[in-house]
């Protein structure tokens, strides 16, 4: 047996063990740093806009994960049979979405509108695929009830996954319009969000949220990132409410959970759809998963270096603005010592009425 070349591969593997250790140990500590550093800046801009008066829950620094999620518009063909066999009612559709009128306005009981809609929603004679939505009091007002559907364990923050459930001055159910994503599917597997703490800091920075506001709430769900001919594609969102000091309303406000990135009615782009050569048909009817994905990844990056701009922008102003305050303040006490000593010279009178 050859001990000396044995001897040598257990040398080379100790070796090669302890460089791992090693550059495992330097790539954790630079992690933990990283960590630290990111907590450290986020506390900053947390109290920064408490200084400024706005006032919110504290948020989480947890990520979450989500999936980017195909939907296909040739269910609305399945849907459209179902919403013709319901009852009690006058249906039709129009622009993918199922409009109808109730032949006898429902009674809602006002204080828990969920306990009389429930069961209109989880009768499959009243509400298509009813059971696929949950009751969303956080977005519903006097004269609208909203369901928002799940997909994947999150709701829908778009009208295309949502029952609006109109209500008359009388406090009545006199109908609704449905949205529904049809075959809705992951195109990807998991992957990481920003938490919710992260959300509200770039809602923040984007200069969306005035002084003296409250941030209500932010949930994360899906909304709409891209439409096509066949179907859209849907992106985890942090959804979030703020009720500005001079506003009677709720303003509601999209960030990106991939990226960070607001989203705004211009960033769920509408591709081009229909051309009038055959072989721009045939492209579309050939469009896969991995297309629309693709898609989805572009507009997001143009959306990224867009709204990126946007924030420098908006950080650039805010410290302008802080900058122009500060030397202003300093230039008036400057001007109110200089005024104050010559009104001194000439008359105790005048000096008080300068420093007044």
């Amino acid at each position: 047996m050859d001990f000396k070349r044995i001897e040598l591969i257990f040398l080379t593997a100790f070796a090669a063990l302890d460089i791992f250790l090693v550059i495992s140990f330097f790539q954790n500590n630079s992690d933990v740093h990283s960590t630290s550093q990111g907590a450290s800046h986020n506390a900053t801009i947390l109290k920064e806009m408490r200084d400024d008066s706005i006032s919110f829950s504290k948020p989480s620094n947890k990520k979450g994960q989500g999936y980017y999620i195909s939907t296909q518009t040739s269910g609305n063909k399945r849907l459209k049979e179902k919403m013709e066999s319901l009852t009690a009612q006058s249906a039709k559709m129009v622009n993918g979405e199922i409009i109808s009128t109730f032949n006898t306005p429902l009674t809602l009981n006002t204080k828990s509108p969920e306990k009389t809609l429930n069961q209109i929603v989880n009768d499959s004679n009243q509400i298509v695929n009813g059971k696929h939505y949950q009751y969303d009091a956080k977005t519903s007002t006097g004269s609208q009830i909203i369901y928002t559907q799940m997909v994947s364990g999150q709701r829908i923050f778009s009208i295309s996954g949502q029952i609006r459930f109109k209500i008359n001055s009388g406090g009545q159910v006199v109908g609704y319009t449905q949205g529904y994503l049809t075959d809705a599917n992951p195109l990807r597997e998991k992957q990481d969000t920003i938490s919710q703490e992260r959300a509200i800091i770039w809602l923040y920075q984007y200069n969306e949220v005035p002084n003296e506001s409250v941030i209500k709430w932010a949930r994360l769900g899906y909304t709409r990132l891209l439409s096509i001919q066949k179907g859209s594609v849907y992106v985890p969102t942090w959804y979030i409410a703020v009720h500005g000091k001079s506003s009677a309303t709720l303003q509601y406000y999209r960030i990106n959970a991939f990226t960070g990135v607001i989203m705004k009615y211009n960033t769920q782009v509408q591709s081009s759809s229909s051309s009038s050569s055959s072989s721009s048909t045939a492209e579309s009817s050939s469009e896969d998963d991995s297309s629309l994905l693709n898609q989805a990844v572009s507009s997001s990056k143009r959306a990224v270096e867009s709204s990126t701009q946007a924030s420098v922008q908006a950080t650039t102003r805010r410290a302008y603005s802080s900058s122009s305050t500060s030397s202003s303040s300093t230039n008036a006490v400057s001007t109110s010592s200089s005024e104050s000593t010559s009104s001194q010279v000439s008359s105790s009178s005048s000096a008080s009425s300068e420093v007044h």
